[in-house]
């Protein structure tokens, strides 16, 4: 009897035993679950952050390629705006009809002043 006792009781520990090691295993499982979804997600993320990154490197490319141009046509344009001053500078000392007509000064409005109507600010005739 003792022997049944013992045996049972050591039969009852042996299940508890490996009832506790499947539910380790269990728990185990999922952790390797979450952690696999976690590590998906994860490089999900970073594909997605590569793609990112890359549109950003073309548009930074472009950006620069558009300044490079655009400086580019900013140098001839000052060439251009150069030559045209040298080429009136010359009119001007070799052709009268230039240079009476560079000689004429600006009008009021031009030169950033209110044309002279001869009232003061206040509307009211100006004396001499």
């Amino acid at each position: 009897m003792k022997a049944i006792a013992a045996a049972f009781i050591i039969a009852l520990v042996g299940v508890l035993l490996v009832g506790i090691q499947q539910y380790r295993v269990i728990a185990l499982r999922g952790e390797v679950a979450i952690e696999t979804k976690a590590k998906a997600d994860a490089v999900a993320a970073n594909a997605e952050s590569q793609a990112t990154i890359t549109t950003l490197r073309a548009e930074a490319k472009r950006n620069a390629d558009y300044q490079a141009d655009l400086a580019k046509r900013l140098r001839a344009s000052e060439q251009k705006a150069l030559q045209a001053r040298k080429d009136f500078e010359k009119l001007k000392r070799e052709s009268p009809a230039v240079r009476k007509w560079a000689d004429q000064p600006l009008p009021d409005g031009l030169r950033g002043k209110p044309p002279s109507t001869g009232k003061d600010n206040n509307g009211k005739a100006r004396t001499p």
